[in-house]
């Protein structure tokens, strides 16, 4: 009895630190240094927010979300957080030497059993059939998608520009909005 509480208590510890702020699967990651520039990440994160708010996309959420530096015991990093249905975008902005960078990581919410029916053989063909995607689901996510990526970009000209140093190249903006 008293092993089953065990596990259970560190089933529940690993699921806290784990699940609910996690991305399933990450499917795109980009990143961009500005080696002179100095700013806030809260502010930076606000400026998105703000830009994000301004496109009044339906079923957006943002919050913050707290990763662990290293390991389970290490300093968080605060990221900005937006999602619309199956997408997540997790933003960084963050000091680096004397510098300062922008990333972001575009995934998928964690689906636990929908996850675990997936790798079944006969029951995928069941869960894929009750998922079924419109073009006009498809078309709205990737409009999503865009329209985070732009803001970014956009907000990162806003503070290179009130900084008075180089915003994004062309070649830059098309490479970090890919």
């Amino acid at each position: 009895m008293i092993l089953i509480v065990i596990i259970l208590i560190i089933l529940s510890i690993y699921y806290y630190y784990r699940s609910p702020k996690h991305v399933g699967a990450v499917h795109s990651n980009k990143c961009h240094y500005f080696g002179t520039l100095q700013f806030s990440a809260q502010e930076f994160y606000t400026l998105v927010e703000q830009i994000m708010l301004s496109r009044q996309i339906p079923d957006v959420k943002m919050s913050r979300v707290n990763y662990n530096e290293a390991g389970m015991l290490s300093n968080k990093r605060e990221y900005l957080r937006i999602e619309r249905k199956e997408d997540i975008f997790d933003i960084c902005a963050a000091p680096i030497g004397n510098g300062f960078f922008v990333s972001y990581w575009q995934g998928e919410p964690k689906h636990g059993t929908r996850d675990l029916a997936m790798k079944v053989p006969l029951l995928n063909t069941v869960v894929e059939g009750w998922q079924g995607t419109t073009y006009y689901q498809l078309d709205t996510a990737s409009m999503f998608k865009l329209c985070v990526k732009d803001s970014i970009t956009e907000a990162i000209e806003q503070v290179t520009t009130s900084k008075g140093i180089r915003g994004l190249s062309e070649t830059e903006r098309l490479a970090f909005s890919a």
